[in-house]
């Protein structure tokens, strides 16, 4: 069935509400984890009032983006039932555009009536268990984000193409850069990609000319990129996050930044080859640790954060020295070490086999050697002077027709379809 545009369908006479069955099947099979952990606790109910978490739940809803600050909606499941505890105002937005046909049932109140009265009504007489610390109820954050942290099928197909459409809005800004545009302007430029997509960005850093050898954690300011940049994002869609970094050089690298850059890439590989199911974070951690020492930069990793666990949250678990957390499969890890004025990121997808997210066929990469098995980075992108017509010209002409080039996989738009004018004949779902 062919996709309809918003304005003809709040244009038509009347309007068909579309079930998602995909979503449908993953909320059923996040029910079935919520029951098994309410019998292992012993309780009655679950209280979801985590943004993550009722992301996660609802298969994709995110309203982090629309309300105030405070709770105003969350979830409650029982063995048999799952209900969205809200507000008058957000009602019909959860029914309509989040969560139609996914099985939810409905307990609100007034806009300005109090959220924490309805909860308490709720919650009455039971047992329940909750990620925040509703008063009446039993923390039990660990358990119940636990639960979230391998991926589904749907989760897994739906970070791949919010991967693609990160990569290509950093890989066609980064390719646009000319001296004299601010960090600020590309990080609008980047931002812009993104959101005309329905993709938040979360976090960007745009870091011009070294800035990132003092400050690793920096955004972006107003000044002026005059040799090179380090452009990061990291994106959420559905609730998911992914993340990428790119570098960019105007003209030839500096020789500090590429020989920066070539160890950056060592340590980059090492983590990424040896993120396998199974291994304890502590011991990747140490490999990672190893090849800084072996390349004489001891210290370096003490400057900054090297890795997380991306998902639901930003921060589902840090890879730092000494962690007991074990990897699964379907997690996604974001490796972004850094040295000196050299940054390089990838987010991978743990399995049978390494599965970079934000691997790109059209940027310069590399082939680093990681215990004789090659593992491919991003490189730095040199673009040529306004005034150079060899032959680097040439391939750099090449490059930016491929960046321009909106595949299916990079073009379209990655909403649900949720709701589309009657047709004739058998109507068909369309998902996400």
């Amino acid at each position: 069935m062919a996709s309809t545009s918003v304005n003809s369908v709040e244009s038509a006479a009347a309007r068909t509400l579309l079930q998602d069955q995909h979503r449908l099947a993953d909320v059923e099979l996040k029910h079935d984890k919520i029951r098994q952990l309410l019998h292992s606790q012993q309780a009655d109910a679950v209280l979801l009032q985590d943004p993550a978490a009722l992301a996660w739940f609802t298969a994709g809803a995110d309203l982090s983006r629309s309300q105030p600050d405070g709770c105003q909606t969350s979830i409650f499941v029982t063995d048999d039932a799952r209900l969205f505890a809200t507000n008058s105002v957000d009602a019909v937005q959860l029914f309509e555009r989040e969560t139609f046909g996914l099985g939810f049932q409905l307990k609100q109140r007034e806009w300005h009536q109090p959220h924490a009265a309805l909860i308490a009504d709720l919650c009455r007489g039971r047992r329940v268990i909750t990620d925040a610390h509703a008063e009446g109820t039993t923390p039990a954050i660990r358990p119940i984000q636990g639960l979230r942290q391998t991926l589904t099928p749907l989760e897994t197909d739906r970070l791949r193409r919010l991967s693609r459409v990160l990569v290509h809005a950093v890989e066609v800004t980064a390719a646009g850069i000319r001296q004299g545009r601010t960090e600020s302007d590309v990080a609008g430029e980047v931002g812009h990609r993104l959101l005309r997509r329905t993709v938040w960005p979360v976090r960007i850093q745009v870091a011009a000319d070294g800035r990132t050898q003092r400050y690793r954690h920096w955004g972006f300011g107003e000044d002026t990129i005059e040799q090179s940049a380090v452009i990061s994002c990291t994106a959420r869609r559905w609730g998911l996050h992914t993340a990428v970094t790119r570098t960019v050089s105007l003209g030839a690298a500096p020789e500090r930044l590429q020989k920066a850059h070539a160890q950056a890439v060592l340590m980059h590989a090492t983590g990424m080859y040896f993120s396998r199911v199974n291994e304890q974070v502590a011991d990747v951690w140490s490999k990672v640790q190893r090849i800084y020492e072996k390349f004489g930069l001891p210290d370096e990793w003490r400057q900054s954060d090297q890795a997380e666990q991306l998902g639901y949250q930003l921060f589902e678990n840090q890879f730092k020295p000494g962690s007991e957390h074990r990897l699964s499969s379907g997690q996604v890890l974001f490796w972004h070490p850094s040295v000196d004025q050299a940054m390089c990121g990838d987010s991978i997808l743990t399995g049978d086999r390494l599965e970079c997210l934000t691997a790109s066929a059209k940027w310069p990469s590399l082939i680093v050697q990681v215990r004789g098995t090659p593992v491919t980075v991003a490189g730095i992108l040199q673009i040529p002077a306004a005034d150079t017509h060899d032959s680097t010209g040439s391939d750099w002409e090449q490059l930016i027709n491929q960046l321009d080039e909106v595949s299916g996989d990079d073009g379209g738009t990655l909403g649900s379809h949720w709701e589309l004018s009657p047709v004739s004949g058998p109507q068909q779902s369309r998902g996400d």
